[in-house]
């Protein structure tokens, strides 16, 4: 298995074409099949399971919540609350959501040293 990944942009097209259809956008997707080729793909539409391209959209935006949730340490902390997806793609968001749950962490661990066990 390769290390990199790799998709095309009929890929992306085709998954774009069906989420409009799918949702009703029946002019849309027609014209946007037209501008982007969509019939002279070789993507087999029949084998894409429905709802696929928010399906991986859901994925995407796991996988960011689950970078901010897990620590440089490896350990997991949970959020506050979920990222939207316009916030999980922009940096500036994703970084201060990191620094909360990084200042969250070390204030747990500090308290900790402070009672040294004691009540």
């Amino acid at each position: 298995m390769s290390d990199t990944m790799s998709f095309s942009s009929d890929e992306v097209n085709f998954l774009v074409y069906r989420y409009l259809q799918e949702s009703g956008f029946q002019h849309s997707a027609y014209t946007f099949g037209i501008e982007s080729h969509i019939s002279q793909s070789n993507i087999n539409g029949a084998l894409v399971p429905p709802a696929a391209l928010l399906s991986i959209i859901q994925k995407g935006l796991q996988y960011t919540e689950a970078e901010i949730m897990i620590g440089e340490d490896g350990t997991e902390h949970r959020m506050v609350e979920s990222l939207s997806l316009i916030d999980a793609v922009m940096p500036d968001i994703v970084a201060t959501r990191q620094n909360q749950i990084n200042q969250q962490k070390q204030q747990v661990k500090t308290e900790g040293q402070d009672t040294n066990g004691e009540e």
